[in-house]
């Protein structure tokens, strides 16, 4: 398959050769990353997954910081764990990351994410024009960046669900928005999520019924197990305590 729709985004590192000790290859031993490190790559890779952007025959893109090239050199990784993964390598100075504050690491983290999908795909005018598009969203929302997850409408009404990937640091967050076409009037209400992965198993279908959203799990082994995560797993919200959009 060469029309995979982009999935994930996720960092790495390549180990130096003077390096000693355990070592994963997981951002994070060599070049200490933020704690908004690996969430930047999510809110990026779902963005163009809800544009449709096709990625190609792999769905992953893995980033290996690299000190054994020069510094913002990008190239294709020999590393090979599977057909649906591909590893690119960027160059970058360890010191010179590592004495980043916090909210410079997490700006040339996105400043190399797009750097390396951009390489990818510049042959690509399409492609390029939609990693734009989410660069300058990226800008301008950062952490509260919004992303679409279902949409069920009908004549009457629509109900948008998006998600923000821990926009504060602690939890996903779930927005429902309920508009009424008659009366042209959208509610919303927001519910915390503990990863964004789970609502592809707290939420299979969408409805309404009686004056209440309400939601349909998916039917499956692991979608009890993240429900089971849940002390009070989400099935519905009465629209009447929704809040109005002014």
């Amino acid at each position: 398959m060469n029309n995979r729709i982009i999935k994930d985004i996720r960092y790495f590192e390549t180990k130096p050769d003077n390096y000693h000790g355990k070592f994963d290859g997981i951002i994070g031993n060599i070049y200490q990353n933020s704690p908004d490190t690996n969430y930047i790559g999510q809110r990026i890779a779902r963005k163009l997954n809800e544009f449709g952007f096709i990625s190609g025959e792999f769905d992953h893109i893995y980033i290996n910081l690299s000190p054994k090239l020069n510094d913002n050199e990008i190239k294709e990784s020999s590393v090979f764990l599977d057909k649906q993964i591909r590893y690119f390598d960027y160059g970058f100075t360890i010191n010179v990351f590592n004495n980043l504050t916090e909210h410079e690491k997490d700006t040339k983290i996105k400043e190399i994410t797009f750097k390396v999908l951009n390489w990818i795909y510049k042959k690509d005018n399409l492609k390029t024009q939609l990693i734009s598009d989410v660069q300058n969203l990226m800008d301008k929302y950062n952490k509260s960046l919004t992303i679409n997850y279902k949409t069920k409408e009908t004549n009457h009404y629509r109900i948008d669900l998006n998600f923000q990937i821990r926009p504060d640091n602690a939890t996903s967050k779930l927005i429902i928005e309920f508009t009424d076409k008659k009366e042209n009037k959208t509610q919303y209400a927001i519910s915390d999520i503990l990863d964004y992965e789970d609502l592809y198993s707290l939420i299979d279908k969408v409805t309404l019924k009686d004056g209440f959203v309400v939601f349909q799990p998916k039917k499956s082994y692991h979608a009890e197990l993240v429900a089971g995560k849940y002390k009070k797993p989400l099935l519905s919200i009465d629209i009447k305590s929704m809040t109005e959009n002014k």
